[in-house]
């Protein structure tokens, strides 16, 4: 089996579970499917990662298909000295599909590419600086770096991470002091922003270069992995926080109710009149998913959640991958024309990353701990992981609010199985074999603990109860979850969608809502403006709509205006 869990070891002392490797997770979901499709129609070295792991996902032999092909041709024409026909960062991108494919290989030549190439590196140090995607993007070789280093043990390689680390931006001092409130529209004008970039012409030091980086939603993603790595082996509390304290004011200012940010390339404020761009989508589901490997991880896991079963499936539709959705809108073919800023290969790098993004949700949603296992989402599938010598096959199904959990071992096994308790959830039932568990007493940072003695064929019941609730948001707007879902009024075409929110209710399982008419609501281009600050009550009879998921639907209120004296 590939990659022995190493829990508690220096100098990776933050590690307290373990994402499953490729191979170990399948998932049977269309939506995936249908982006591992798209996918594979760009197999280009940036993409190679993704795919491969999204084929592990939802192929049976993932080492038959295309990219596989492709990731070994490209090992082929490395050369004698370690080095590639590529830029650094895209030497960086093929070694990671090579990691991949190693973790679900376990074939140790596969791991003399990445060796060669890192001593090519450490003797060409000053070329591998001057790539200003490694400089900008440390994460990408240093989570590399230290994957080689958990199956090797080589302290050279800590040598390397501690020379990039130097060396590299500091992402930890950006998301530990954000404080960006404005949207970046408000800040400078396109105009300005190009001009000056322009010459500037990428300078590192330059105030604009800068400025668009650290208001970039795919390069705050990347610089948050990138210290939850230089986390990893230094055990660095800066460092591992800095995900979450950067989260956390970002959510605040450019927070997008369905899980991601507000952001075409750059962040656009809390408005939902603002673009969801896809490709920050899937930066943020692979850095949420990062920092919820370590310690203290319940705030990364909600995040996970409400992306991975709102944006990201919004995203994801049989159509096609829609590069830019919208909270509010009463249009199905909305576009990108309400961005500050958007780059031309944004689509194409949209695909990578909702591939990358996706793999590792699923990768996540089980993880190995000491000792046992963390069900950490209930995303429908199957998951094999390693405790001990022994090898668990947990199958995860959903019917409703209950999720079954069987376990499929060939000799019994002693394991501790921990059940994430969101905090959503207003009652968590918990049975084993159809008798209740005493789970519910050992419930600390919202994990339920079972430890026992499994059987070939047993069975977890999880029933969690899903609360209502309608919460506050941007302009004292408000927004119904029911459970992690994200709820919407969806909106036919030519019919009234200026509704403000007044109170819901839960009627023979549906969620009832009632609404009032808003007048002076204006609307641009198929997207509502930005929502008024509590209008007054129009005078007539509120209307009770049904609001379904937010996913289901092509055109939506999902941000309702708040009523005033409501």
């Amino acid at each position: 089996m590939p990659l022995k869990p190493i829990f508690d070891k220096a100098p990776l002392t933050a590690m307290s579970c373990l994402p499953l490797c490729a191979g170990m997770a399948r998932s049977e979901s269309p939506r995936l499917k249908m982006l591992y499709q798209t996918a594979c129609k760009e197999l280009q070295p940036a993409a190679l990662e993704g795919v491969f792991r999204l084929a592990c996902i939802v192929t049976a032999h993932p080492e038959d298909e295309a990219v596989s092909l492709r990731i070994r041709e490209v090992l082929s024409s490395q050369r004698e000295d370690g080095s590639f026909d590529a830029s650094p960062a895209e030497s960086v991108a093929i070694l990671r599909a090579c990691w991949a494919l190693y973790e679900y290989e376990t074939r140790k030549p596969l791991l003399e590419h990445i060796a060669r190439w890192c001593a090519w590196a450490a003797q060409n140090w000053e070329c591998l600086m001057a790539d200003d995607a490694i400089w900008a993007n440390p994460a990408e070789l240093l989570e590399l770096l230290e994957n080689l280093y958990r199956v090797t043990g080589k302290a050279a390689l800590l040598s390397l991470c501690e020379r990039l680390s130097e060396q590299t931006m500091q992402w930890s001092g950006v998301l530990n002091t954000f404080s960006s409130q404005r949207a970046t529209s408000r800040t400078m004008s396109r105009e300005e922003l190009e001009t000056c970039l322009a010459i500037e012409k990428g300078g590192r030091e330059g105030y604009y270069t800068h400025f668009c980086r650290t208001h970039h939603a795919e390069h705050l993603a990347d610089g948050a992995r990138a210290c939850m790595a230089r986390g990893w082996y230094s055990g660095s509390a800066t460092e591992l926080n800095a995900p979450c304290n950067g989260w956390e004011r970002i959510q605040r200012y450019h927070g997008a109710i369905c899980g991601g940010l507000t952001s075409g390339e750059m962040l656009e404020g809390a408005s939902p009149a603002m673009p969801v761009s896809a490709a920050a989508l899937g930066a943020w589901a692979e850095a949420l998913c990062c920092a919820a490997a370590g310690p203290k991880s319940a705030w990364a896991w909600e995040a996970v959640e409400r992306i991975a079963l709102n944006a990201l499936p919004a995203c994801i539709r049989e159509d096609g991958i829609v590069g830019f959705q919208y909270v509010n809108t009463v249009s199905a073919e909305v576009g990108e024309s309400n961005c500050f800023r958007q780059e031309a290969d944004h689509d194409a790098r949209a695909i990578n990353r909702l591939a990358r993004g996706c793999a590792a949700i699923v990768s996540g949603a089980v993880m190995a701990c000491e000792n046992g296992l963390t069900v950490n989402l209930y995303l429908p599938g199957k998951y094999a992981v390693l405790v001990g010598d022994s090898l668990l096959i947990v199958t995860i199904t959903q019917q409703n609010s209950a999720y079954s959990i069987q376990v499929h071992c060939k000799q019994e096994s002693r394991a501790l199985v921990q059940l994430r308790v969101p905090s959503w959830a207003k009652h968590a039932e918990i049975t084993v074999n159809g008798m209740e568990s005493d789970a519910g007493t050992d419930c600390r940072d919202g994990m339920l603990k079972i430890d026992r003695v499994w059987h070939d064929g047993d069975v977890i019941t999880v029933t969690l109860e899903k609360s209502l609730r309608v919460l506050d948001g941007h302009h004292q707007g408000k927004y119904v979850m029911q459970g992690p879902i994200l709820m919407a009024m969806e909106c036919e075409p030519g019919t009234p969608w200026a509704k403000s929110f007044v109170s819901c209710t839960v009627e023979e399982g549906k969620v009832i809502a009632a609404v009032d008419s808003v007048k002076d609501w204006k609307m641009r281009n198929g997207i509502p403006a930005d929502i008024p600050v509590l209008p007054a009550a129009s005078g007539d009879e509120t209307e009770r709509v049904v609001l379904v998921p937010y996913a289901q639907t092509a055109a939506r209120i999902a941000l309702f205006p708040g009523r005033k004296n409501a």
